[in-house]
């Protein structure tokens, strides 16, 4: 392995494992352990539906499965250009079940000669996308094995299964996420399920997260503060709610209804909740105790 390319090697795992920061459960392993202890307990809210963990899980297993019979195979990469809607955490989890690299950090602002550019620099063999999203429709490039559009109705239902065993490899590489591109060609990152999931139960730990945490992330899916969120979901337990007020509410408006406990997001957001805050009594009434900026 070169460790030139790469931080991983035996050593490092091994230490990793004999501190604790790293474990044997997976994305998928721990959804699955959500969906057995507490099948009906809320898991995942967007403006249109709210999930429970088997709800969540069902669904998960049908996106797998229908990228499984498209030909995408473990190692390969799937694109998700999608704006924060529960899809975008379905499509995420489903290539963490089949040990496909999923590839969140297409961004609404991109172009489409940027989209392309990217779904061919890392060979994308599926693209989970909402058309209308971003400046244009992308075409299926020669390598695409599958396009899911989630505004079509072939797009999977929850329910169907999945006749691929899911992959229990806790240190498969499950995640490339992209900086801005602000400073240059936007650089990747690559996250096993442990590399993700030590940083999530970290923070569950330090926040003293629960099963009656509700997290609120005004930050994108396709930002790596929204995956950030989403670790600690699967870490704790709890729901999460993404970023996709009904009606363009303010996030303060959002995270009432949702009963929001835990908001994620930047300082832009604080500064505008602090904004929206001062503005209204009832935020006396807010349910909300932390906001975490990163």
């Amino acid at each position: 392995m070169n460790t030139i390319l790469t931080l991983l090697n035996p050593q490092e795992a091994a230490r990793h494992y004999a501190s604790g920061a790293w474990r044997a459960a997976t994305l998928y392993s721990l959804l699955q352990k959500h969906a057995a202890e507490r099948p009906r307990a809320h898991a995942l809210r967007d403006a249109r539906r709210r999930l429970s963990w088997r709800e969540l899980l069902g669904w998960v297993d049908s996106v797998a499965g229908s990228l499984h019979q498209a030909g995408v195979r473990r190692g390969e990469r799937v694109a998700v250009w999608l704006p924060s809607r529960a899809e975008s955490v379905v499509a995420l989890l489903a290539c963490a079940r089949n040990g496909y690299v999923c590839l969140p950090s297409l961004h609404q602002n991109y172009t489409v000669a940027e989209i392309v550019q990217l779904l061919a620099r890392t060979r994308a063999a599926a693209l989970v996308m909402q058309t209308g999203y971003g400046t244009g429709a992308v075409p299926a490039l020669p390598p695409m094995k599958a396009v899911l559009d989630v505004g079509a109705p072939s797009f999977p239902a929850p329910g169907a299964a999945c006749e691929l065993p899911p992959v229990a490899d806790p240190d498969k590489i499950v995640y490339l996420a992209f900086t801005s591109g602000t400073t240059g060609v936007p650089k990747g990152v690559m996250h096993s399920d442990n590399t993700l999931l030590a940083n999530g139960r970290a923070m569950v730990e330090d926040w003293r997260h629960d099963h009656s945490t509700v997290l609120l992330s005004l930050s994108p899916m396709s930002h790596h503060i929204g995956t950030v969120a989403l670790e600690q979901m699967l870490a704790a337990g709890f729901e999460l709610v993404v970023h996709d007020a009904p009606g363009g509410l303010k996030p303060l408006d959002w995270a009432l209804p949702c009963a929001a406990t835990h908001i994620v997001g930047v300082p832009p957001h604080a500064i505008d909740a602090l904004a929206t805050a001062n503005r209204r009594v009832r935020a006396a009434l807010w349910p909300v105790s932390t906001l975490y900026m990163a």
